[in-house]
């Protein structure tokens, strides 16, 4: 045993702070940045992180939900915005932060709140070896099964919602024969005396 783990723990332990030092440096990396887009590039970074910490939890239906809709679409998205307010404004987006007294204070009281939370909560104490009694077996059958069931008019409608937005902002990018990016704010800024 060394600090306390037994030798064939050492792989997952490993494995688990490169993942947790990849999520917090990607968070960091959000944060700090002083442009909007290598920001949402940290945070593609950040929701890895966070895909890699669901799949070394044995969670590897969060794990691919988080992958495919947290850092494949939400990121794209935000990208896809970034990119073409940039196009139309001719002029970098740059991250400004004007709350940061507000921002300081709400990380302080939600920090308060989780470290409340892990030092006055009683956790169960599990032997080497043992997996909780609901593991991860039927529940991706049950909420395939449900997806395609219950939920499946809010599930299409989501989808549908979606690709109206992509056809809407596919739109709104394309540019005509001979137009150039910003040129319908001069007209307007030469008729004024």
């Amino acid at each position: 045993m060394l600090f306390g783990l037994p030798y064939t723990n050492y792989v997952e332990y490993l494995a688990f702070l490169s993942v947790a030092g990849l999520t917090l440096l990607g968070g960091l990396g959000t944060i700090v940045a002083r442009r909007v887009f290598p920001a949402c590039l940290w945070l593609l970074v950040c929701l890895g992180g966070v895909a890699g910490l669901y799949a070394l939890l044995a969670g590897h239906l969060l794990m691919a939900v988080q992958i495919l809709v947290y850092a494949g679409a939400i990121t794209v998205l935000i990208i896809f915005a970034v990119m073409l307010l940039q196009r139309h404004t001719g002029r970098i987006i740059m991250a400004e932060n004007q709350h940061l007294i507000g921002g300081v204070l709400a990380a302080g009281f939600m920090a308060t709140l989780i470290l409340v939370g892990i030092f006055t909560t009683r956790y169960q104490p599990l032997a080497f070896g043992d997996t909780p009694a609901t593991f991860a077996g039927d529940n991706v059958k049950l909420i395939g099964h449900l997806l395609l069931t219950k939920y499946l008019l809010p599930f299409e409608v989501v989808s549908v919602v979606l690709l109206a937005s992509m056809i809407g902002a596919l739109v709104l990018a394309r540019q005509e024969p001979g137009e150039n990016p910003g040129a319908a704010e001069a007209p307007e800024a030469e008729s004024q005396p």
